[in-house]
């Protein structure tokens, strides 16, 4: 059990982040429906002109559906996941976690590294080519993933932190920079 000296360095780290959501728990499908409702008003609220709040939504719905489809299957306590989201000046970021089983990271970790190693351009035809092909869980190159990092303009970053022989937690972050959003939708 959480001491309520823990409560308040939790409370205080949020705050120093400014983060505008924290969730853990199971994301079923009830549960993620009201989440993101929650979510969509509150960004809504904040950048209502912009049109920034739809593309961190786009993203944390992507987030969310990363975190379904690569969750373990093991036992209940394995499938807890977690979600944060925080503002900063010039930059949202969306850090999602949850537990993977150690023998799906190499096909995963695979198509991190290659989103990771095209451009924005190369991204974009990337998707293209993953939308018009037959795909199947074999040969899918990971096409949310690719969606998160065209529509964030940035680097996605990633990383596995081993738990136990069978089991890892998967973290993702991706960072939406607020300025470079609202000059590519004033030259739209």
């Amino acid at each position: 059990m959480a001491s309520i000296s823990t409560a308040f360095e939790a409370h205080q780290i949020m705050s120093e982040k400014n983060t505008l959501i924290a969730f853990t728990g199971h994301f079923d499908h009830l549960l993620t429906t009201l989440l993101l409702l929650n979510i969509k008003n509150k960004l809504s609220a904040l950048e209502s002109s912009t049109g920034i709040d739809r593309k961190v939504y786009s993203i944390l719905v992507e987030s969310i559906e990363n975190i379904s489809k690569h969750s373990s299957k093991g036992d209940e306590t394995q499938n807890i996941a977690i979600l944060l989201l925080s503002k900063s000046e010039d930059k949202y970021t969306i850090v999602t976690g949850n537990h993977i089983m150690n023998d799906e990271i190499p096909a995963l970790q695979e198509k991190l590294e290659t989103v990771l190693k095209h451009n924005q351009a190369e991204l974009k035809q990337l998707y293209r080519e993953q939308i018009l092909s037959k795909r199947t869980d074999d040969n899918n190159a990971g096409l949310g993933i690719i969606d998160m990092a065209i529509k964030s303009g940035n680097k996605i970053k990633y990383e596995f932190k081993k738990l136990t022989e069978d089991t890892s937690f998967y973290l993702l972050q991706i960072e939406i920079n607020i300025q470079k959003l609202v000059l590519d939708v004033v030259e739209l």
